[in-house]
């Protein structure tokens, strides 16, 4: 008999919100001799469902869902199976984007540009317990460490994350909206955006966005 056999074939769960990333992944993952795919989650939640039922050896997990940032949800998914292989995939390329997701010990980063030509590739290297990185990614990384670290000067004392929830806020924004675009929880807005308001003493939306436009900040 010729070929692989199916059930050696490695399985892959789908955390993925978006409906047109997921059909390019299960058609490639059906036309794969080496993987599987076994079960697909729109959130975390369902995710860590799955997780459960189906043990999957490999997770390609999206770094902004609905519910959770990916980032947010690597502990809950690794207390459930602390061998899974996690893959993440995000059009966020941003230095500090990737180094959070990175320090999460996240066994692999693709960006969603070039998800389909090196899918197999990013699943290869993780199933032999190497860390892969998009070209794209990597070079985002090699950039940031030949720049010359000059330290951003932070206005009325506000740390770096105040001022990234801050400038989303002055983008019109909303807390679900900051949450996922910075890949952290509607809960952790919420508390840097009252830390904000209180260090600047402003108490709505429309003097935040003044602030942030005199700042110089959007």
């Amino acid at each position: 008999m010729s070929g692989p056999f199916p059930e050696l074939r490695r399985g892959v769960l789908i955390a993925d919100d978006h409906v047109l990333v997921r059909a390019g992944l299960r058609t490639l993952l059906e036309s794969s001799s080496r993987y599987r795919l076994v079960g697909e989650a729109v959130d975390v939640a369902g995710c860590l469902e799955l997780m459960r039922t189906l043990q999957p050896p490999l997770l390609l997990l999206d770094i902004m869902l609905p519910d959770m940032s990916g980032i947010d949800a690597v502990a809950r998914i690794r207390a459930i199976d602390p061998a899974v292989r996690i893959v993440f995939l995000s059009s966020q390329d941003s230095r500090e984007f990737v180094t959070r997701a990175l320090q999460t010990g996240a066994d692999g980063f693709l960006s969603k540009d070039f998800v389909l030509s090196e899918l197999e590739l990013a699943l290869d290297a993780v199933s032999a317990g190497q860390r892969y990185l998009s070209p794209r990614i990597s070079n985002v990384l090699v950039e940031a460490m030949n720049a010359p670290d000059i330290p951003e000067p932070v206005p009325g004392g506000l740390t770096g994350r105040q001022l990234e929830v801050l400038r989303c806020v002055a983008r019109g924004l909303s807390n679900k909206e900051i949450a996922r675009e910075l890949a952290i929880s509607p809960k952790t807005v919420e508390f840097h955006r009252g830390q904000l308001m209180q260090r600047l003493d402003i108490h709505d939306v429309a003097t935040l966005t003044r602030y942030a436009v005199t700042a110089g900040l959007v």
